[in-house]
This record gives structure tokens, sequence and C-alpha cells, in this order.
């Protein structure tokens, strides 16, 4: 089993688009990162408290101005109300740092790292039907069930290591911008989540390793319904094409089932589409009512069965005549 995995890492990484996508993630981080130096030219100040106060202060004094409306009235409440909050959880509003970086804007591409898994996976056994070398594979003394399984395994280790190789870039790229900033430092981490929420208090550094650890789920089980789709058609195209549908219209799906549990149809809690962002959970216990993170990962556990048991039987009676 270990050498047809081995056989498999090696037919990833000889394929130049397995080496460009390395390539790629390091010129979107620095384009990215050039970017941020650009636009935010803000550094972290360290007596922060006093700026913050009198911020507060300018703020209520402006509420009482008579010619403003209640909308903007409470607007400028709800600001001040933000930066007490600051001040009461001893939360430095203006912080810089590697992990800072990392944390908000390192993550965003993630989605770009799930992309290209997507393609990798898509044409892992679809391009065996295409190129015709999928009675090469056939015809040695190997169960399907392994030759199939292998070739699974390498692509979900390619992608965690994809994965991983722009989780550090980011703390590197973060340190060129920002320099070494301390891992412990406690931020507010606003919930992204359909009902919105307090912030939650966290270590910087402890709060992008969890989105890390979220995301990985997430990453396998996209993996995982392109690797299926593979199978499924001998179209490469065609299995890229529906692999690429499926990861951008999660977002869209998941706001009409968010739609559907809000007209009280609990039955759409059970659907893929709102647990394939567990990262939501960083901030939140509960992404939607009554959805919490064991509640998603049960979820996922049960589709990514049946989507497994899916690939290898049709696999195993899959006409490999071309």
């Amino acid at each position: 089993m270990m050498n047809l995995v081995k056989n498999e890492w090696v037919k990833i990484f000889a394929k130049k688009s397995s080496w460009i996508y390395f390539i790629l993630l390091a010129v979107f981080l620095i384009i990215l990162t050039v970017a941020t130096a650009y636009i935010d030219q803000e550094k972290t100040v360290s007596n922060w408290r006093p700026g913050v106060e009198q911020e507060i202060a300018d703020l209520k004094q402006q509420q009482e101005d008579p010619k403003l409306e209640a909308g903007e009235k409470e607007d400028l409440a709800q600001q001040a109300a933000e930066k007490q909050f600051y001040l009461d959880q001893n939360v430095n509003p203006s912080l810089k740092s590697n992990w800072q970086y990392a944390n908000s804007d390192g993550v965003s591409l993630f989605s770009t790292v799930a992309l290209f898994c997507v393609i990798i996976a898509s044409t892992s056994v679809a391009s065996e039907f295409s190129d015709g070398t999928i009675k090469q594979l056939l015809i040695r003394p190997h169960r399907r069930w392994k030759i199939l399984l292998s070739k699974y395994i390498s692509v979900v280790a390619y992608s965690l290591l994809l994965l991983f190789f722009l989780a550090a870039a980011n703390v590197i790229a973060g340190t060129f911008l920002y320099g070494t900033g301390d891992f412990g430092a406690k931020i507010a981490e606003t919930p992204m989540t359909f009902g919105g929420g307090e912030p939650v208090i966290s270590a910087v550094g402890n709060m992008y390793i969890e989105k890390i650890l979220l995301f990985i789920p997430n990453l396998i089980m996209v993996v995982t319904i392109s690797f299926m789709l593979s199978t499924l058609f001998k179209s490469q195209s065609m299995a890229v094409g529906f692999g690429i549908f499926v990861l951008f219209m999660n977002s869209a799906l998941n706001i009409g089932v968010q739609l559907l549990i809000g007209l009280k149809q609990e039955w759409a809690k059970l659907l893929l589409f709102p647990h394939l962002e567990l990262m939501q959970f960083s901030a939140a216990e509960e992404i939607l009512p009554g959805v919490t993170l064991m509640f998603s990962l049960a979820v996922l556990l049960v589709y990514y069965i049946l989507f497994m048991a899916i690939t290898f039987f049709f696999f195993q009676r899959k006409d490999v005549s071309i």
C-alpha cells in the first residue's frame, strides 16, 4: 500500500501544475502583503488607552448635537460602545503584528488553497481515463480499492501540504510587514455568523491556529467531493467543472439554507452547505440556531462516509474500456 501511495505522490509532483500552485500562492500573498502595506500604514500604539478614551469622549459629545437624527445618534452610540468594549477587555485595537496579519488577511487566501485542491482532486482519477492510463494501473496485482485509496491519500496529503505552506507563509509575510509580534496578544474577533454576536476575546496566535484546524475538515470534505466526481466522470474537464461549481456555489447555497432555517424549516440544518464554513466557530458557539461545532462535525462525518462509499462503489464497478 505504501508503494502505491509513494507512486501517486510522485505522479502529483511530476505535474508542473502541482509546483505552480505553490508559486501562485506565494505570488498572491506577496500582492496581498504589498497592498496591505500601501493601504494600512498605521503602526501599533503601545500606550493606546488614552487615545481610545478620548475617542469615546468625542463620540459622546457628537451625540449631544441636536441636529443629528436618531439613526445617526444610535450609530455613534454603537461606535462608543465598541471602543468601550476594548477598554473593558484591555484589547489594543491598533495591534499590528505578524500573527494579527496572518489571522485577518492571511486566512482570506485559504479559499485559494481549496480551489487548487479541487482541481488536483478532480483530475486525479478522471485524467487516468482521459489519458488512457487507467488500464495500466488496473492490470497490476493490486485490488481496485487499494489503487483508489492510494490516490485519495496522496491527494489529501498534497492538500494539507499546500495549506500548511500558506499558513507558514502568512506568518512570514506578516513578519516582513509588521515585525514579530506577541503570540499571546489579545484580540477581539467578531463572529461572522448569520445572526452576528458579541466579539470573542482570544490570543491572536491561538485564534490563527484554531482557524487552520477548523479549515482542515472543510478542505478534506471539498477534496472528497471533488475526488468522488473524478471517479464518476471519465471527462476530466467535466469533473473539474463540477468540482469548482460546488466550491463557489457553497456560499450562495448557504444563504438559501439560512433563509430556510429562518422560515422554521429545521431539516435544512442537515444539508451539507452550512457546515462547510467551520472557521466561523473560531468566534461563535453556534453558526446557526442549534448548530454547534460538534453538530457540524457529525453532519460532515455522515456526508463523508456517504461520499466515500459512493466513490469506492462506482470505481469498483466502473467500465474501464476506452
